[in-house]
């Protein structure tokens, strides 16, 4: 298990990546003041497939939520509270076979592989959200990164932000 805690002065602002997915301005400002602890526990179920489960705990009394991954990039399907519904997809993958050059780079040196989600929008036609998870070094210091990259169909314009996470390290929680 590792945890880390949503580090907004190190982090780009996640409104531009929410709107882009059709989230509204009142939801937005809720979700933008809040500060965020992940709580990451990896398994493994009875075919050896990776489990994650991520939960996102929120500061201000806010309901949390726990992102069920399998790392085997199957297509999971279901209805998401805040995006509708989505078709998601997850793995871990060697950073130079993702696709797009922004999610291939920053991350700290030496990495190799590090985690893929993809996220189709089904709500909000031709919206993809991609998510790759790792480790970046500021100043020094090591952080639990999460690249976002939101492209829509007919736009050439992508929305790219980095979500800077401290980590706490295992069994670890903030208050």
């Amino acid at each position: 298990m590792a945890t880390g805690s949503w580090n907004a002065k190190l982090s780009d602002s996640s409104d531009v990546v929410l709107k882009a997915q059709g989230v509204n301005w009142l939801m937005r400002k809720v979700i933008t003041m809040a500060t965020v602890t992940l709580i990451v526990t990896q398994t493994k179920d009875a075919s050896g497939n990776i489990l994650l489960d991520i939960e996102n705990k929120p500061s201000g009394g806010m309901p949390g939520a726990v992102e069920k991954r399998v790392l085997n990039w199957e297509p999971v399907e279901l209805n998401h509270t805040l995006f509708g519904n989505i078709r998601g997809r997850s793995r871990v993958v060697k950073v130079d076979e993702l696709e797009d050059e922004w999610l291939k780079g920053g991350w700290e040196e030496g990495t190799e592989e590090v985690l893929h989600f993809k996220t189709e929008h089904i709500d909000s036609k031709g919206v993809v959200t991609q998510q790759v998870l790792g480790f970046v070094q500021v100043e020094g210091v090591r952080y639990q990164a999460r690249r976002v990259l939101v492209t829509t169909e007919g736009s050439d314009k992508n929305v790219e932000i980095t979500i800077i996470y401290d980590y706490l390290g295992p069994g670890e929680v903030s208050q």
